[in-house]
């Protein structure tokens, strides 16, 4: 029976000149042969022992690569406003409603942040205004002048709190948006009036 020490030198020294095959296959520049002082060419078995090092190293960085990978952060699509309607571009929104004018009813006009970047608000109240231009002008035939006169508006905010928990908040009075809310949603009630025909 072989002795387990030569047999476990034979798997080294074949693992070895597997190692060192590979990296003379991949290497761009080839390397010099190593000479003791005699001016003869050592060893195999030292030669080998050193390239093998290499060769784990070299496996070693590979591995750390693939068990950590980049991970991309996925981004937030950007907030549009609510477009408005072409049928909606001639009804005018105002505060004041001429005498002459009858009432139709009333609409309501929203828009809301859900999974965007958090508005400005100018934008979500430009779209909620464009979202109650779209729903006034349902009410009516093309042939009639429209106003809608606002009545109310409300602004809801999310603002982030201790242990990464988030409050909703009216904030329709808020003069500016603290860095840790957010708009997420805007409403805006108008009365709904027919001025006679264009």
């Amino acid at each position: 029976m072989l002795n387990k020490n030569l047999v476990y030198g034979f798997i080294k020294a074949g693992i070895a000149v597997s190692a060192v095959s590979l990296l003379v296959a991949c290497s761009s520049q080839p390397k010099s042969k190593k000479t003791n002082s005699s001016g003869t060419a050592k060893s195999g078995k030292v030669s080998y022992s050193r390239e093998v090092e290499v060769t784990v190293d070299a496996a070693r960085e590979i591995t750390v690569t693939k068990v950590a990978p980049y991970i991309k952060v996925p981004q937030l699509p950007a907030y549009e406003p609510k477009r408005l309607n072409e049928e909606a571009r001639g009804i005018a929104v105002a505060y004041s409603v001429p005498y002459t004018c009858k009432l139709l009813g009333e609409v309501e006009g929203k828009d809301n942040s859900d999974g965007k970047v958090p508005p400005s608000f100018e934008d979500i109240r430009e779209g909620a205004t464009n979202d109650l231009r779209n729903h006034a002008a349902e009410l009516v035939n093309e042939d009639s002048r429209i106003l809608v006169k606002l009545t109310k508006e409300a602004m809801t905010c999310e603002m982030r709190v201790n242990d990464g928990k988030y409050e909703e908040k009216d904030c329709t009075a808020w003069e500016k948006i603290p860095q840790n809310g957010k708009i997420l949603s805007y409403r805006i009630h108008a009365n709904v009036f027919e001025c006679g025909t264009k």
